[in-house]
Formats: structure tokens, C-alpha cells, sequence
């Protein structure tokens, strides 16, 4: 009897499982190893340059300032990665919705009407923008830190602006306006320590209702007239001061001039008239006849002079007129 080849025969699925049971561990091995290998590499994570990391441990933060770069934390379930964006600004709108007014609708008029102190409605829309300034806070703090944003600005405004009068919230105090809901709002949020920072609070609109608006117009013309006049006014001074201060320190040059010489002058003749006083109280005789001629040359020259001849006429004729010292 001939004896069959075993190899010739056909296998059973056992026989061939059994064969091939090896490839399949070695298969179900380098599976594992490769599962084991993408698990640990899902701990591998990027932190941008605009944003800030923050670990969790079974929930509990373990570090809170994850610089921007490439990092490792254990998988998940171990570690988690929160990464807020902490350098992007943000905007919160109060008084409309930005959604509505995406769609072209109009805001409500309890949300952008306000009273002013002097009981005055006005529509106030303003946009207020903060970013994120402690990732830790914001994250775990407060469960919805950006409508917290809003509320408080909306606060803030309402109060501010029920403070102050129509005309003030509309021409002067604006900046003012501004500055104080972004210093009072934030003074809000850090109550609530939501890690939020507001960078600055801006009026998107601020103006009186349709019913009323031309009204306002008409005050508003007014009080531009008003300033024109003030400003054409303080011109006019401007203009006119200048030349009435010049004109009044020449008055007060030509005056100090006139004085100086009117003093030297009565100082000259004074000076004069004691030499002159000298002299006659040394010599009067001398002294009386030279003033006598200095006289009459200054006299002469001015009056009218006859000459009479003395053939015809009556008498011998003295031109001295008078003789010193006879009447």
C-alpha cells in the first residue's frame, strides 16, 4: 500500500489558523506598539503666539502660562490643554446686537435708549473692547465672562449717563463718557476676578430720537452760532488788543520822553539861571548891561525900528531906546 504525502493533502481551518498564528502575534504586537506609540504622541501640542496654555491634571490646573511653542503633556485622560487666545481683541457690543445688525435689523428700544440726569431720552450704541488677560480666571472664574463684558458696561453706561445732562452726553463729555465706563467696568470685572481686561470703550452711535431730533438740530444751530459769535468776538479782541497796547506804550514812551526833557530842560535853566545868580551877586553892574543886550538882540530882531533924521527931525534920537538902569 502507497503511503500519500501529508503535504499534498488538504489543510483543516484549524491546521491553517494554527499555522499562521505567529504572523498574527507578530502583527497584533506591532499593532499594539503602534497604538501605544499614537496614544503617547496625542500628549504633543502647539501653542500659538497669540495664545497662552493651561494644563489640567484630573482637572485641577497645574500650569497656567504655557508659553507659545511646541510642549508635552500626559494623554488624555490624564492631561488636558486649554488654549485661549490672549493677545486677540475682542469686541462686546452694548445697545444692539451685532447679529441683528449683521441681518439689517434695527435694535430694540430697551436696549439702546437711555435717561439722561435732565430726563431726556437718548439711543446710545457703543462696542467695548477687551481680550483675555489671565487665561486661569477666565477659563474656571466666571461661566460666561464675555456677556459679563456686556452687562457691565451697560451698567456702567446707564449710571453715567443718568448722571449727566442731554447736552453734555451729546457735545462735551463724550471722551469723558468713554473713559469712564472702560475705568468702571473693568473695576467690575476684577470684582468678579474673570481674568478679562478691557481695552477701551468706543460710541458706535449717540444720538436724540427720530421724533425729537430736529429739535435737538435747532439747539444745536443755536449753540453753533453762539460759538461763532464768542469765536469771531474773541477775534475781533485779539485783533484790536495787540494795537491798543502798542499805541498805549508809545503814548507812555512819547510821555516818559517828554517828561525827561521838560526835566533836564528846568535843570539846564535852573543850573543857568544860579550861574547867572553868581555872577550878578558878584558884578551886577556888568552882569545887568550883558543882560540887557542879550535881551535886545533877541528882542530886536522881532519888532519894527524907525530911524528919524536928525536934520529933520525933532531932536537927537537914542536907538538904545532905554539906558540901563532909568525908566
Amino acid at each position: 500500500m502507497v503511503k500519500k504525502d501529508q503535504s499534498l493533502l488538504p489543510k483543516t481551518v484549524f491546521q491553517q489558523v494554527k499555522a499562521a498564528l505567529p504572523t498574527w502575534r507578530k502583527l497584533a504586537l506591532i499593532g499594539s506598539f503602534c497604538l501605544v506609540g499614537f496614544y503617547l504622541l496625542s500628549g504633543t501640542y502647539v501653542v500659538q503666539p497669540n495664545e497662552l496654555g493651561v494644563v489640567r491634571r484630573f482637572g485641577r490646573v497645574v500650569n497656567d502660562r504655557v508659553m507659545p511653542g511646541i510642549h508635552y503633556h500626559l494623554p488624555w485622560p490624564f492631561e488636558k490643554i486649554n488654549r485661549p487666545k490672549t493677545l486677540q481683541v475682542k469686541v462686546m457690543s452694548v445697545g444692539f446686537r451685532m447679529v441683528d445688525k449683521m441681518k439689517g435689523l434695527g435694535p430694540q428700544p430697551e436696549e439702546t435708549q437711555k435717561l439722561t440726569g435732565d430726563e431726556n431720552i437718548i439711543n446710545v450704541q457703543m462696542i467695548v473692547q477687551y481680550r483675555v488677560g489671565d487665561p486661569r480666571a477666565y477659563l474656571f472664574s466666571v461661566e460666561s465672562p464675555r456677556w459679563l463684558v456686556r452687562k457691565a458696561a451697560e451698567s456702567c453706561l446707564t449710571e453715567i449717563i443718568g448722571s449727566m445732562g442731554v447736552d453734555q452726553v451729546l457735545t462735551t463729555d463724550k471722551l469723558i463718557i468713554q473713559e469712564r465706563v472702560k475705568t468702571e467696568a473693568q473695576a467690575i470685572l476684577d470684582e468678579y476676578a474673570c481674568g478679562l481686561r478691557i481695552s477701551g470703550a468706543y460710541f458706535l452711535d449717540i444720538s436724540p430720537p427720530a421724533e425729537v431730533a430736529f429739535a435737538f438740530r435747532d439747539v444745536a444751530s443755536a449753540r453753533e452760532d453762539r460759538n461763532r459769535l464768542i469765536n469771531e468776538a474773541h477775534g475781533y479782541r485779539n485783533e484790536k488788543l495787540p494795537k491798543v497796547r502798542g499805541q498805549a506804550q508809545a503814548m507812555v514812551k512819547e510821555a516818559e520822553a517828554y517828561r525827561t526833557e521838560r526835566v533836564n530842560r528846568a535843570q539846564g535853566e535852573a543850573e543857568r539861571f544860579l550861574a547867572v545868580l553868581k555872577e550878578y551877586r558878584e558884578s551886577r553892574d556888568v552882569t545887568e548891561t550883558r543882560l540887557y543886550v542879550e535881551a535886545v538882540e533877541k528882542i530886536f530882531p522881532k519888532i519894527r525900528k524907525y530911524v528919524l533924521d536928525r536934520e529933520h527931525g525933532e531932536g537927537v534920537v537914542d536907538l538904545k531906546m532905554i539906558t540901563p538902569g532909568q525908566e
